[in-house]
């Protein structure tokens, strides 16, 4: 078969012929940005985080700016806290020997004086702290269930296993008594100086004023605000110990009632001694390099850091679906056992209404295509009522029998099949061909395109169904893979979700990049005959 193209090649030089068709190219490169751009934007998306998911840049910031990589550096730090952020930002312009030594005073602080960093926001569901721990558990237990009796919980998975909770700032806060504490403590021993956050009494003193005065700096007195306009430029000078001269670099000890206050309310381990006054020790600087240590952090290993926000919402979306390793189960026998019945029942039904036609064919017809007429959802209880009367909720059944059969597919089989030569089935009739003989034999491998066609319609049907399927499969066991992304998307924030959204779309793009030919030749060959 040979094709005429729309445009001769005589004509083709006309200025009008060159016009209109630049103009049609133009409008397909438009219509393919059009069509890419979302699916692009999707994937971007899902490199951000909670500092810049909503920014709607295609190309993420942090991977150009280093500026804007440290900010999303110490945000992801600080599990987003705007004001221990604010609070820690000290000692930026810290010189190299300063940034060692302070590298050696926290690899030797006490575990009680210190906060792992990188926890899980409170709009977010991981973080680099959370898949370091689940690794140490996941490789000192081995199996969920040992864990579980050691902790005496109902974890499903290593996954979703938390970190244990920190308060060292609180004057009545005690550890937790227990295994999973123990192992807390062996694991957080093993943390780098990159997660460890001083308890600085400074910090302490500025949260417990704004607790004193409701957040409004404005209320605080003079002779505590010293001409602070914020509580994180607010000073505590009171970490000078008895012994230690007045000038010998620390500046004079605070007093007044609210001073007084509030050591009544610092925890055991900071009363006697501060991290402030250690640290002052050793250095002989009243200011911990804090802010300078990590933005020499993120200058030495920027490349890694970029890599690991880049693909951590990635990285967990596909961590969740091995979670729920049956969700991928089931969508894949889901999908399969949907192509099966579907290439079984409707090319039955069409080739009997093609080879043994009645009467009432063209009733039958009219039938199958009213039901085209319904949207799927006006199905779905009436569905559902039957298969619950029937015991088969909760199965495959439930998922697979009521998309069996489609009034579309089997009149466009029909047709394809009334458009099959009627000598071929003749010449088989003549040679004794039983009738199924010729169906397998000769109608069926004539229709393959039509069919690959069809089984493409019946995988992206089972692959995205999600109402349906969450409909008559409520236990959690037969969920499909979308019913599990939309539960992902109730608790997680916009970047996880594009994360997800995207992953999800891969498969049907591989097929649809896979089978174009199948496609065009399903829906140009039917015509064309």
């Amino acid at each position: 078969m040979t094709t005429m193209s729309l445009v001769g090649k005589v004509g083709r030089k006309r200025a009008r012929a060159r016009i209109a068709m630049a103009i049609v190219y133009a409008l397909l490169v438009v219509g393919a940005i059009t069509t890419l751009y979302p699916f692009a934007f999707m994937l971007t998306t899902g490199f951000k985080g909670p500092t810049d998911q909503n920014d709607n840049k295609l190309i993420p910031g942090y991977w150009r700016d280093d500026t804007e990589l440290l900010a999303k550096y110490r945000d992801d730090k600080y599990a987003g806290d705007v004001n221990v952020i604010a609070s820690n930002d000290v000692g930026r312009d810290a010189t190299p020997n300063i940034l060692a030594a302070y590298d050696g005073f926290l690899q030797n602080l006490p575990l009680d004086q210190w906060m792992a960093g990188f926890r899980v926001p409170a709009n977010g569901i991981t973080s680099r702290l959370s898949i370091l721990w689940q690794a140490f558990l996941r490789k000192k237990y081995r199996d969920v269930s040992v864990l579980n009796s050691a902790y005496n919980d109902l974890n499903q998975a290593f996954q979703e296993v938390t970190v244990p909770f920190e308060a060292w700032e609180r004057k009545n806060w005690t550890p937790p008594v227990g295994r999973k504490w123990e192992d807390w403590i062996e694991f957080k021993k093993s943390l780098p100086n990159e997660f460890r956050i001083p308890v600085r009494t400074e910090w302490m003193w500025q949260e417990f004023v704004r607790s004193k005065y409701r957040n409004r700096i404005e209320s605080v007195p003079e002779s505590v605000r010293k001409g602070a306009r914020s509580f994180a430029e607010l000073r505590y000078y009171g970490t000078r110990q008895p012994s230690e001269p007045t000038g010998a670099g620390l500046p004079v000890i605070q007093s007044g009632a609210l001073v007084d206050e509030f050591r009544t309310h610092l925890p055991q381990q900071f009363r006697a001694e501060s991290v402030e006054s250690e640290w002052w020790r050793l250095s002989r600087t009243s200011v911990m390099p804090i802010a300078g240590s990590e933005a020499s952090w993120v200058r030495t290993h920027n490349g890694s850091i970029k890599a690991e926000f880049t693909w951590r919402n990635y990285y967990y979306v596909l961590d969740y679906m091995a979670l729920h390793g049956r969700a991928l189960w089931n969508t894949a026998l889901f999908c399969l056992l949907a192509i099966a019945t579907q290439l079984i029942v409707n090319p039955l039904a069409a080739y009997a209404l093609s080879r043994f036609p009645m009467k009432a064919t063209a009733r039958i017809l009219l039938f199958l295509l009213a039901t085209m007429a319904f949207p799927a959802e006006v199905a779905m209880i009436p569905s559902f009522l039957l298969l619950k009367s029937l015991g088969l909720l909760n199965t495959f059944a439930a998922l697979v029998l009521p998309g069996a059969a489609s009034g579309y597919t089997i009149f466009l089989l029909k047709g394809f099949f009334d458009s099959l030569p009627q000598e071929v089935f003749d010449s088989g009739q003549v040679d004794g061909a039983p009738e199924w003989v010729m169906m397998l034999r000769l109608a069926i491998p004539l229709s393959k395109p039509v069919l690959g066609y069809i089984a493409l319609l019946a995988f992206m049907g089972a692959y995205g169904s999600f109402i349906y399927a969450f409909l008559v499969c409520q236990d959690s066991r037969m969920w499909t893979l979308m019913v599990f992304v939309y539960q992902l998307q109730v608790t997680s924030p916009k970047a996880v979700v594009m994360a997800a959204v995207t992953l999800a779309a891969v498969p049907t793009l591989v097929v649809f990049l896979a089978c174009q030919r199948v496609i065009m030749r399903g829906i140009v060959l039917p015509g064309e005959r």
